[in-house]
C-alpha cells in the first residue's frame, strides 16, 4: 500500500519507425509519454489540421450516439463495453468508411426531420394567427377594398370599442360590425374620404389589421393547415422509424469513437517527440518494477531503436502510480475526489479506508440498513465492467454496509428494532445511544483524537523522508506526545487511573515547549514570534477539530431516532389485517428515506472529516495520476 517508485525511459529511433514505436508502447500499456526537453536542431511536429479533422469526426460520432440513445429502445443485450484484442482494435481503420456512410445517412434523416419540423412549426404559427378569425364567414379575398370603400378587418381590445364608437359619431360614411362571440374582431367599412382618419384612430386604439394572403375563409384555411400537419407528422414518424435500422451500427459507432479518440491521442503524442528528418527522441514514465518487463517487450518487437532507463532528476515530479490491495483500492476514489497523491508523499488510502469504514459503519449502525447497502453496493459495482470512479464508489458503499452490520450487531438494531422487539436480533453490546449520550459522544471525540494523532505521525514520517528531522520532532511528534499527556491527565481526572495527573501535565507542557522551541530555531526574525504564537493558537484549533467528530454521534443518533419513529408510526397499522398494507407502505417509505439520507449524510460528513481534519496535517495532493498511453476508452475494453 504505497506510491510506486517511478523511473524514466529515453527511446531513440529512426523517424520512419515512429508509428511502430507508438504501437509498441500502446501494446505494452506500461508507459505514460512525456514532453521531451528541447534539443538543439530538433523540432516537435504536430499536424493541427489533422487534429481538427479528428475532433470534428469524434464530435460527429458522439452526436450520432446520443441521438440514437434517445431514439432507440434500450437494448439490455447491448454490452456497455466491447471486449477487443489490441490487434483487432488497431485494424479497425478498415471499418471507418462504413461508419462514415452510416453517419451521412443519419445526417440525411436529421436534415429531413429538421425540415419537417420547420414546416410543422410554420403551419402551427399560421393556425395560431388565423384562430381569432375562424368566425368570419367571408373569405379574405372578398374583404378587399373597392373603388370608394375601404374594408378593414382586424382585432381590437373590447374595452376600446366604446372609444371607437365615440369617434364614429363624427364619421358619417363609416360603420363596423363585431364578429365572433369574444367581441374583439371587427370589420370596418369606410368611405375613402374618411378611411385615413379611421385607420389612424384604430392604430391609436391598438388595432391589429389582418394581413392574410389567402383566398379562403379562416376556418377552411385552418382545416387545410391541420391536414398538412397530420401528413407531416406521419412523415416525421416514418423518419423516426428509420433510426431503428441503425441499431446494428451502434457497436461500430462506439468502437469508432474510441478508435478515433486514440488516433487523437497518438497525434498529440507525436507532438511530444523531438525529431529531425532522420531520427527522433521520445521519453516516458513507467514504474521502476516494470523496467525488465518493458525491455523484454520492446526487444521482442525487433524495432530499430535503442533505449535506456534513467533515474528521475532531483526536481522532477512524475505522475503518481498507487498500488493497493483490492479493498483499499476502492477508497482511492475518495482520496482522488479531494486530490490525487503527489509523487514522493505518503499514500493515505490504506489508513483512510480504515477510518472511513469505521466512521461510516458507526453512523449507519443497523443490521438491516447494512445488509441493503452491502448487497446493492456490491451488485451495482459488479455491473460496472469498466474500472471507473463510479464502480469504486459502489464498492465503498458496500464496504461501509459491512461495517454498518458490525455496528448494528453491537447496537442490537435491525431496521430500528431491538432484541426486545424481536428475539432473533442479538442483544446490544454497545450502550443505547439515546440513554447514554455522553458516553458515546466521548467515544466519538476519542476516535477523533486517535485520527488526529495518526495524522501527526504521518506528518512526522513525511518530514523524515524529506530529511527534516527537527521539524518532524518539533512540529509533528511533539503534538502526539501532547495528546498522550492530555489523555493521561483526563483518565486520572475522571478516576479511571491514579497518579498520572502530574506526569500527564509534564508531558503535555513539555510537548508544547518543544514545539515553541522548534519554531524559534527554524524561523528567522519576526517570524520566530508570529509562528510561536500561531503554534499556541493551534491548540485551540486542534480542540475545535476534535469537536468536529461529534457529528458522527449526531448523525448516528438522528438515524436511530428516525428509524424508531417510523416503526412506531407503522406499528398501529400492522395490528389489523385491514390496515396491514398501510403499515407496510409506511415502513418501506420511512426506512427507504432514512437509509438514503443516512447513507448520503454518512458519506459526505465522513469524507469531510478526512479532507479537513485528517488530510490537512500531512497530505499535499495535487498529483497527476499515472495513465499509460492509450488507456482512455469509453466503450472498448482491450484484452
Amino acid at each position: 500500500m504505497a506510491i510506486v517508485e517511478m523511473s524514466k525511459i529515453k527511446l531513440y529511433g529512426a523517424s520512419s519507425d515512429k508509428q511502430k514505436v507508438l504501437d509498441a508502447i500502446f501494446e505494452s500499456r506500461l508507459v505514460k509519454l512525456k514532453e521531451v526537453d528541447e534539443i538543439e536542431n530538433t523540432t516537435c511536429f504536430f499536424d493541427e489540421k489533422f487534429s481538427s479533422e479528428l475532433d470534428a469526426k469524434i464530435s460527429k460520432i458522439d452526436r450520432a450516439l446520443k441521438l440514437l440513445e434517445d431514439r432507440l429502445p434500450p437494448d439490455k443485450s447491448q454490452p456497455k463495453l466491447y471486449d477487443m484484442k489490441i490487434k483487432e482494435f488497431n485494424n479497425f481503420k478498415s471499418n471507418l468508411a462504413s461508419v462514415e456512410d452510416t453517419l451521412n445517412q443519419i445526417d440525411q434523416i436529421i436534415l429531413a426531420e429538421t425540415e419537417t419540423k420547420k414546416q410543422i412549426q410554420n403551419f402551427q404559427n399560421k393556425i395560431k394567427q388565423l384562430v381569432p378569425y375562424k368566425d368570419v364567414s367571408e373569405s379574405f379575398a372578398d374583404l378587399k377594398n373597392t373603388k370608394n370603400v375601404s374594408v378593414i378587418l382586424g382585432t381590437i381590445q373590447t374595452q376600446n370599442l366604446k372609444a371607437f364608437d365615440l369617434f364614429l359619431q363624427d364619421c358619417k360614411y363609416t360603420t363596423y360590425e363585431v364578429v365572433g362571440v369574444e367581441g374583439n374582431i371587427i370589420k370596418v367599412y369606410s368611405h375613402f374620404l374618411e378611411s385615413l382618419n379611421v385607420v389612424k384612430k384604430l392604430n391609436e386604439l391598438g388595432f391589429n389589421k389582418a394581413n392574410f394572403d389567402i383566398n379562403t375563409t379562416a376556418k377552411k384555411a385552418i382545416s387545410e393547415y391541420e391536414s398538412q400537419i397530420v401528413k407531416l407528422e406521419k412523415q416525421q414518424q416514418q423518419n423516426s422509424k428509420l433510426f431503428e435500422t441503425f441499431s446494428k451500427d451502434v457497436k461500430n459507432l462506439k468502437i469508432a469513437y474510441d478508435y478515433l479518440s486514440f488516433c487523437q491521442e497518438r497525434q498529440q503524442a507525436e507532438g511530444l517527440f523531438r525529431q529531425t528528418q532522420q531520427a527522433f527522441v521520445l521519453e516516458g514514465y513507467l514504474a521502476k518494477s516494470d523496467e525488465a518487463k518493458l525491455e523484454k517487450f520492446l526487444n521482442e518487437k525487433e524495432l530499430s531503436i535503442s533505449f535506456e532507463f534513467a533515474k528521475l532528476s532531483k526536481n522532477e515530479v512524475p505522475p503518481t502510480l498507487v498500488k493497493n490491495n483490492r479493498v483499499v483500492r476502492q477508497f482511492e476514489f475518495v482520496t482522488n475526489m479531494y486530490s490525487a497523491p503527489k509523487y514522493g508523499e505518503i499514500d493515505p488510502n490504506g489508513i483512510l479506508s480504515i477510518f472511513f469504514s469505521i466512521f461510516f459503519g458507526f453512523i449507519m449502525a443497523d443490521i438491516g440498513y447494512g445488509l441493503l447497502l452491502a448487497v446493492f453496493g456490491l451488485v451495482l459495482a459488479l455491473k460496472q465492467k469498466q474500472k471507473t470512479g463510479t464502480k469504486q464508489l459502489w464498492y465503498v458503499i458496500a464496504i461501509g454496509g459491512i461495517f454498518s452490520i458490525v455496528f448494528g450487531i453491537g447496537f442490537g438494531s435491525f431496521f430500528g428494532l431491538s432484541h426486545e422487539n424481536l428475539y432473533l436480533i442479538p442483544q446490544a453490546i454497545i450502550p443505547n445511544p439515546v440513554e447514554n449520550v455522553m458516553t458515546l459522544l466521548i467515544a466519538c471525540l476519542a476516535a477523533g483524537v486517535v485520527q488526529i494523532m495518526v495524522s501527526f505521525i504521518l506528518q512526522g514520517i513525511l518530514l523524515i523522508k524529506r530529511k527534516k528531522f527537527l521539524q518532524a520532532i518539533c512540529f509533528a511528534f511533539s503534538w502526539d506526545f501532547f495528546f498522550v499527556g492530555l489523555i493521561m491527565f483526563v483518565l486520572d481526572f475522571v478516576g479511571i487511573t491514579q497518579g498520572l495527573t502530574l506526569i500527564g501535565l509534564i508531558i503535555a507542557i513539555s510537548s508544547v515547549a518543544i514545539c515553541l522551541l522548534g519554531q524559534i530555531i527554524v524561523n528567522k526574525g519576526f517570524e520566530k514570534f508570529t509562528k510561536s504564537f500561531g503554534a499556541l493558537y493551534g491548540i485551540i484549533n486542534m480542540f475545535s477539530d476534535i469537536l468536529s467528530y461529534a457529528r458522527l454521534f449526531g448523525l448516528m443518533l438522528s438515524g436511530a431516532i428516525i428509524g424508531s419513529i417510523v416503526n412506531q408510526l407503522a406499528s398501529s397499522f400492522l395490528l389489523s389485517p385491514i390496515t396491514l398494507i398501510i403499515g407496510v407502505i409506511i415502513l418501506a417509505i420511512g426506512h427507504s428515506f432514512n437509509l438514503a439520507m443516512g447513507a448520503l449524510g454518512a458519506y459526505i460528513h465522513v469524507a469531510r472529516l478526512q479532507y479537513i481534519e485528517f488530510f490537512s496535517r500531512f497530505y499535499e495532493g495535487e498529483g497527476e495520476l499515472f495513465v499509460p498511453f492509450g488507456s482512455n476508452f469509453s466503450y472498448v475494453n482491450l484484452i
